[in-house]
């Protein structure tokens, strides 16, 4: 079996779509390869060749709204991939495309439409990209994290939609479900939450958890810098994750710990009582998973607003409180102060928002392919 993956430029794009791929390779048991297609100076360009996966490189671009000699490449540029992508599949004889949105989905579904290929769309946002809504017509299956999704959508696209959720890292699965045997739990029940267990563990007050991304977010970044001598005078523990671009020209709290990334997430979020974050969709199926309540702040400049989409779900769900980004210097730290001193409304929150998660999207939406494929 062969499948050919268009998902890049953000991690929000790659990680869940690898996380299928492990998936699909420990079900089906018979030989099975994967090609990608992205560009070699984004973040799939550094993570599928340390995999031992081909990638197929492209210089594609998405849209943007000034007028550059970029922009005016780029319909050649989007001919050339689906040109490209066409050849793979029929030299490769690729069974299927599985595309996770954003501008490197356009040419591989259209290239999957004209060979007449099976063809799997993610959407793990409330709102669908456009590139989704473009592919939606010619999709064999549109995989949803959020009931609302289906609201975009014609009728007739409705009945490919299967909504199973956005695949969440297995190491995060693994720890929560760590965490509850070691709290002898069953998965299925609610007696302890993952939140009381992570303050059995605090010295401290708690522990707040922030972070922005890859590249940090700035906004976050600058409440943080101005309220830095508030939190200096808390109880409790910070973990500032800035992105490689912030330059902390203050003195740093005893406090409060600054990182430029964080590689496992999962035991950042084990020792959260609360977190601080953007709203992109693998955060929210993450917070879902692991029960950890968020302040969101949704990146204004998301392209049909699914950041704020994404945030306001949970936040109506009693899981999350939403800051605009314009609001945050007000804002942020004496939201951070009422709720880190109020563990009932933690608690809710967090129940709140195990009550959304799906932990077995990844499952689901493999054995869903495979037996489409093989049909």
């Amino acid at each position: 079996m062969k499948i050919l993956i268009a998902a890049g430029g953000t991690g929000g794009h790659l990680f869940p779509t690898l996380a299928v791929v492990d998936k699909l390779k420990n079900i089906y048991k018979e030989k099975i390869t994967f090609h990608f297609f992205g560009r070699t100076d984004k973040i799939e360009g550094k993570i599928i060749p340390t995999l031992g996966y081909k990638l197929h490189a492209t210089k594609l671009t998405g849209l943007v709204s000034s007028v550059s000699l970029q922009t005016l490449k780029m319909p050649f540029h989007l001919l050339k991939s689906i040109l490209q992508l066409k050849k793979l599949i029929i030299n490769e004889n690729i069974d299927a495309v599985l595309c996770a949105g954003a501008y490197l989905s356009v040419p591989a579904g259209l290239a999957c439409r004209l060979c007449g290929k099976k063809l799997f769309l993610m959407e793990s946002n409330v709102n669908p990209g456009k590139a989704i809504k473009l592919l939606a017509s010619s999709a064999t299956k549109i995989y949803t994290s959020f009931d609302e999704t289906e609201n975009y959508f014609d009728n007739d696209i409705k009945t490919k939609i299967r909504n199973f959720g956005n695949p969440v890292r297995q190491d995060i699965v693994k720890s929560v479900e760590v965490s509850m045997e070691s709290n002898n739990l069953q998965c299925q029940t609610n007696e302890t939450s993952q939140i009381a267990k992570s303050n059995s563990q605090h010295t401290s007050k708690g522990s707040l958890l922030v972070f922005g991304g890859s590249l940090g977010a700035k906004a976050i970044n600058d409440a943080m810098l101005m309220w830095l001598d508030n939190f200096s005078k808390t109880d409790y523990k910070v973990l500032w994750q800035t992105g490689s671009n912030f330059d902390l020209n203050a003195k740093l709290p005893s406090n409060i710990k600054i990182v430029p990334f964080i590689d496992d997430m999962a035991s950042a979020y084990a020792d959260a009582d609360l977190v601080v974050a953007r709203s992109g969709a693998t955060t929210i199926a993450e917070l879902c998973v692991v029960g950890k309540p968020a302040i969101l702040v949704p990146l204004p400049s998301a392209s049909t607003g699914e950041q704020y989409l994404n945030a306001k779900y949970l936040q109506d769900h009693n899981a999350a409180i939403v800051i605009n980004n314009e609001d945050i210097l007000d804002n942020l730290y004496p939201i951070i102060e009422s709720l880190m001193n109020d563990k009932e409304r933690l608690l809710n929150m967090s129940e709140a928002l195990k009550s959304l998660a799906k932990p077995n999207a990844c499952s689901k939406i493999a054995t869903d392919m495979l037996e489409e494929i093989m049909k």
